[in-house]
Order: structure tokens, then C-alpha cells, then sequence
């Protein structure tokens, strides 16, 4: 009787050890899952920022006039369009070394114009040029050398996006956009600015053609039930 329980005593002590580390790589594995898991949350959660902020630089210039809506492009007001167009270069990071000046501001020829034209809003319409008298500043048009004169003046925006929302479906994004007063934001004593409460709402339609994205639609919305998801 003494002999196998002794036995058995042997028996256990030989299994403790790889039955322990089997324990240990279990935890371990687990550990390891909760640490890739909460990784690639956290990653997750970086690139939806990420993504977010995309869509809000892309929307800067668009929200920036506070477009009348439209459900197809093709019956968007062209003023409009071409004054987003020309937003969206005024924008861009390399704008002031880009194009030069004149004696009445910036000059933008209506080539530049129309390639931004139909990087937002694609090749379904074509652009028709003029004097646009646009949101606190004219752009000036000479038809005789195609140039967009524009003031160098600042103007503040009427609104700022903030994406609230992406729906994704085969070839169209639904961004929702909450509109924010662009004269109504404030900083806290830490220095750090606060946004004001949206105005608004926008759904803002992208349509993709042959790997890009083009406007085809804004529409006015209601806030959705549940804020920054896609």
C-alpha cells in the first residue's frame, strides 16, 4: 500500500512539472491574446481616427461655404462648385509657392481649377468659369487669360466638419458630417480649443469611379444614434 502511494507521489511529481508548464504556456497564450487583441484595438481605434481625419481635411474646403444641397451633382449649383474647387487649392500645403501673385492678390489659372474641379466632383459635369461672388471674398475671373484673381485676405469659415459617421458600401462612402460654426469656437484656459455644438448635420454621398472618389451628393441629415463608427 506504502509503495503505491509512493508510486503515485512519484507519478505526480514527474506531471507537475509539464502539466505546471502547460498550465503557464496556457496563461501565457492567453496573456498573449489579450495583448494582441488589445493592440489591435488600440490600433483599430488609431486608424478610425486616422480615418476620420481624412474625410475631415478632404471636407474643409466643401463645408467651408455651407454648400446648398443637392441629390446628384449634376444639379449642384456650378458657382458653388467652382468656389469649393478653388477652396480646396487655396488649402492645399503648397498653394502659396505654387501659383503667383498680381496686383489685386492670388492668381490661379482655370486649368488648376478645373483639375481640382473634377478630382472632387468627377468628370459628370464640366465646369462652367465666371466671377464667383463667393462667402465673404470674390473670386474674379478674366476670360482672356483664364486667371482666378483672389484677395489675399483671410475669411473665416462658415463651418468645420466633423465626420461623425462612414457607411461603406460596395462603390459609394455616406460620411456624415456635423457642421460647426467656424466663428463660434472657443479655447479653454489650457490653450487647447473647444469645439462648439453642431449647427447641422450633412450627408455627403462619395461615389467611386475607377478607384477614386468624387462628390455626388449632399443632403441634409439628423445627427446619428451612435457617433464615430464604420
Amino acid at each position: 500500500m506504502a509503495e503505491k502511494v509512493k508510486k503515485k507521489s512519484d507519478i505526480k511529481k514527474k506531471l507537475a512539472f509539464p502539466i505546471g508548464l502547460i498550465v503557464v504556456l496556457l496563461a501565457l497564450t492567453g496573456l498573449v491574446t489579450i495583448i494582441v487583441a488589445t493592440v489591435n484595438l488600440i490600433d483599430s481605434v488609431s486608424e478610425k481616427s486616422k480615418h476620420f481625419e481624412e474625410y475631415d481635411a478632404y471636407l474643409v474646403p466643401v463645408i467651408h461655404i455651407d454648400p446648398t444641397t443637392f441629390d446628384d451633382v449634376t444639379k449642384a449649383d456650378m458657382n458653388e462648385l467652382i468656389e469649393i474647387s478653388i477652396w480646396s487649392l487655396l488649402k492645399s500645403d503648397n498653394t502659396p509657392d505654387k501659383f503667383p501673385t498680381n496686383e489685386n492678390g492670388l492668381a490661379i489659372p482655370k486649368a488648376e481649377v478645373e483639375k481640382e474641379f473634377f478630382e472632387l466632383f468627377g468628370s459628370e459635369i464640366t465646369p462652367t468659369h465666371g466671377n464667383i461672388e463667393g462667402y465673404g471674398i470674390d473670386f474674379l475671373y478674366d476670360s482672356v487669360t483664364g486667371i482666378y484673381t483672389v484677395p489675399l485676405t483671410g475669411v473665416t469659415p462658415i463651418y468645420t466638419p466633423d465626420v461623425v459617421e462612414v457607411q461603406k458600401s460596395t462603390d459609394t462612402v455616406v460620411v456624415t458630417v456635423a457642421c460647426l460654426a467656424g466663428d463660434a469656437w472657443a479655447q479653454a484656459e489650457n490653450g487647447e480649443m473647444v469645439a462648439p455644438s453642431p449647427d447641422k448635420y450633412l450627408k455627403i454621398t462619395l461615389r467611386e469611379t475607377d478607384g477614386n472618389l468624387f462628390i455626388s451628393a449632399i443632403q441634409n441629415t439628423s445627427a446619428p444614434e451612435v457617433a464615430k463608427n464604420s
